[in-house]
């Protein structure tokens, strides 16, 4: 998911810098150098964008996104588990995360990308006030999808880019 992203960013001419893992460092994007930097992805914490937003990546939530004023303004949990007896399970720890993130910010928008939803969750995320939007992982991945190109809408609003 992270490569997806600053793939899609680097595409719409967004991206200007990877994020080092110590205070506010950065590395500025070089296009000579992208994929080794994206083959380097675990060593950064994550992108800023032209317009000073930023794409944050760490355990929970999975990713942040973050305004040009440092305030979180999305969030996304990614749950690629596949067996469909875990899936309630996955759904909860995202609900977590998502609950964490409307503690520090009422207004922040919530994103679950699960490659498995059951029925069950299927009818739980439709209740859920905490899921402001899910997609289906598998579809996201194949780049071709009306899924996918709803998510890179989605996320990218968010940072207004």
């Amino acid at each position: 998911m992270q490569k997806l992203l600053i793939k899609e960013a680097k595409e719409h001419n967004l991206l200007a810098a990877f994020i080092l893992p110590v205070s506010t460092a950065i590395e500025l994007y070089n296009p000579d150098q992208l994929e080794e930097q994206l083959g380097n992805i675990e060593f950064y914490r994550g992108v800023m964008l032209a317009n000073h937003t930023s794409i944050l990546f760490s355990s929970e939530p999975d990713i942040s996104l973050l305004n040009n004023q440092g305030t979180t303004v999305g969030v996304i949990e990614v749950k690629g588990g596949a067996d469909p007896a875990g899936a309630l399970e996955r759904y909860g720890a995202a609900k977590k995360s998502f609950e964490s993130a409307f503690r520090k910010n009422s207004e922040v928008r919530t994103i679950l990308v699960a490659s498995c939803i059951t029925s069950e969750v299927h009818t739980r995320i439709q209740n859920d006030s905490t899921i402001s939007a899910y997609f289906n992982l598998t579809e996201i991945l194949s780049e071709n999808s009306r899924q996918y190109d709803s998510f890179i809408q989605e996320v990218f609003s968010l940072l207004q880019a």
